[in-house]
């Protein structure tokens, strides 16, 4: 409901903006042309000017303050500049001619639009250099002088990894950055928090659980001192896909996504994003069997063919039995005897290590 009150709020505001533009645009007409037909052209063009200003104010969703901020002073300062040095000039050369006023308007536009450029060119190098001074200070207090000389990092090195919801909700990415192979700063955008408390506010427990399980998964790497995350504001209100805003923010700040969302993870590949998919990096860290290994296994089920038995290894991995259909329930040792890799997965095959049951056996016998 507050989000319905909130654009609800931002759509009265801006219908209110249009009409008071135009009937502005109206008054003045009138007041200055003493002409009816006159005075209509002035509310079109009240009116039109209201449209662009909302127009421009939903475009600038996409935009930080940031950027907002240094563009609006380079904007400031490139008209001041042109004004402060072309004022004099024109107004000797070019007096009460309308090439004069024209030129002069010409000018403006384009050092207002040099000026703000070039502000928003600084407000990218300037967050950049601040990330990357930031963390090579923090590198710098953990190590000494002679390791801060040797492994000293660019200028402008800066590693943002970008969380999404399905990342937080699956959980394994605490783990991972727990064990510090994530470098960089872990980055939130508010509006991935907005839909895992969406998610943990749904009437669907199933939903609900996984919800609160993200939120869970969030208070931990935030209490974790070694992991550095952040939050940001950043929204696109022109977008309203969630994985869209993801790609959105990760090419504007040039960060990589984590995720477990394969749909995700193939659309920023198109896009040229980079993308850290978990489930990638635990089908990296199987462990490697090679056909004559022994383990432990828990039959959990029949196979398919006859005397089969089905067993399954700690990231998934489907483990088939030979001999093994009456073995369900038990854990026995077994060899490896060939090991398949399939376009869904690994598949291994094994049998039951028969020389160590039979040790097994005799020594049960031995002790009765």
């Amino acid at each position: 409901m507050k989000i319905l009150n909130k654009e609800f709020v931002l759509f009265f505001i801006r219908i209110m903006l249009v009409l008071t533009s135009a009937i502005l645009g109206y008054l003045i007409g009138k007041e200055y042309w003493h002409n009816d037909l006159l005075s209509y052209v002035g509310f079109v063009f009240g009116f039109t000017i209201g449209f662009i200003v909302v127009l421009v104010e939903r475009s600038m969703g996409s935009i930080s303050t940031r950027k907002i901020l240094t563009g609006g002073i380079g904007l400031f300062v490139g008209l001041l500049i042109v004004n402060y040095i072309t004022y004099q000039l024109f107004k000797a050369f070019f007096t009460s001619s309308v090439l004069g006023y024209v030129t002069y308007a010409f000018v403006n536009f384009v050092a207002g639009y040099m000026g703000l450029i070039i502000g928003l060119r600084v407000s990218d190098d300037f967050s950049m250099g601040i990330a990357a001074d930031s963390s090579s200070r923090s590198n710098l207090k953990n190590k000494p002088v002679s390791e801060n000389i040797s492994n000293e990092q660019p200028s402008d090195y800066c590693s943002y990894k970008i969380i999404d919801t399905s990342s937080l909700i699956d959980g394994r990415i605490l783990d991972v950055a727990k064990t510090g192979f994530i470098d960089g700063i872990l980055v939130i955008p508010t509006f991935v928090l907005h839909e895992l408390q969406h998610i943990a506010d749904s009437q669907d427990p199933l939903k609900r659980v996984k919800g609160r399980r993200g939120l869970d998964i969030l208070k931990e790497l935030m209490d974790d001192k070694n992991i550095k995350i952040e939050f940001t504001d950043v929204d696109y209100f022109n977008i309203k896909e969630v994985d869209a805003k993801l790609i959105a923010f990760a090419k504007e700040r040039g960060g990589k996504i984590i995720t477990t969302d394969f749909n995700l993870n193939k659309v920023a590949q198109v896009r040229n994003i980079s993308v850290l998919n978990i489930n990638d990096l635990t089908r990296a860290l199987r462990p490697i069997l090679l056909p004559g290994e022994m383990m432990t296994v828990l039959i959990a089920k029949e196979g398919r063919e006859k005397n089969q038995g089905i067993a399954y290894m700690d990231d998934g991995t489907m483990v088939v039995v030979e001999d093994a259909m009456k073995l369900v329930g038990s854990e026995p040792e077994v060899i490896v005897t060939s090991v398949f890799q399939t376009s869904s997965g690994r598949m291994i095959f094994a049998k039951i290590n028969y020389e160590k049951e039979q040790v097994q056996q005799s020594s049960n016998f031995n002790l009765s």
